[in-house]
C-alpha cells in the first residue's frame, strides 16, 4: 500500500511538470502535492491552538437583564438630567456663539434662564405633557381604549 501511495504521487508529480509551461508554477505545484499531508496537519494544530487561545481572549457571556418600569424611569431621569448639565456646561464655554445662539432663538429669556441652571421646561409645557401622556392623558386612553372608529380610519 505504502509503494502504491508512492508511486502515485510520483506520476502526479511528472503528469504536473509536464502540464505545465512555467516551470516555476510546476514547482509551486509539486511543491503543494509534495507538502499536503504536512500542510493538513498543521492546519489541524493551528486550529486546536485557535481554539484554545479563544477560551483566553473571549468574555463570559453577557446577562441581559429588563428593566422595570421605575428602573427605566429612574435611569432615563438621570440621563437626562446628565445630558442637560453637559449642555449648561457647553453652552456656558468660551467657544460657544451665544449671540448666534440667541439670534435665533424665539424665546431667548427661556435659553438664558436654562443656562443659569433653571429648568428647560415652562410650567404650561409640563401640564400640556401631563394632560396628553400622563395617567389621565388623552394619548394613553387612546391606545388603551383604541376609540378611533371605522370613520376615521385612513382611507386607503
Amino acid at each position: 500500500m505504502f509503494l502504491l501511495a508512492w508511486t502515485l504521487r510520483l506520476l502526479s508529480l511528472l503528469l504536473v511538470y509536464a502540464g505545465i509551461t512555467g516551470s516555476q508554477f510546476a514547482y509551486t505545484a509539486m511543491l503543494l502535492l509534495l507538502s499536503a499531508r504536512k500542510l493538513h496537519s498543521l492546519l489541524k494544530a493551528f486550529s486546536y491552538v485557535r481554539r484554545k487561545m479563544k477560551n483566553w481572549f473571549t468574555s463570559e457571556t453577557l446577562v441581559v437583564k429588563c428593566l422595570s418600569e421605575d428602573e427605566y424611569r429612574e435611569q432615563t431621569g438621570a440621563a437626562t438630567m446628565q445630558a442637560l448639565e453637559e449642555l449648561r456646561q457647553g453652552c456656558r464655554s468660551p467657544n460657544f456663539p451665544s449671540w448666534l445662539a440667541v439670534s435665533r432663538l424665539q424665546v431667548p429669556k427661556k435659553f438664558a434662564d436654562f443656562v443659569l441652571g433653571g429648568s428647560h421646561l415652562s410650567p404650561e409645557e409640563i401640564t400640556l405633557h401631563e394632560e396628553q401622556y400622563g395617567l389621565e392623558g388623552a394619548f394613553l386612553e387612546e391606545q388603551l381604549f383604541n376609540l378611533r372608529t371605522p370613520d376615521s380610519l385612513p382611507a386607503h
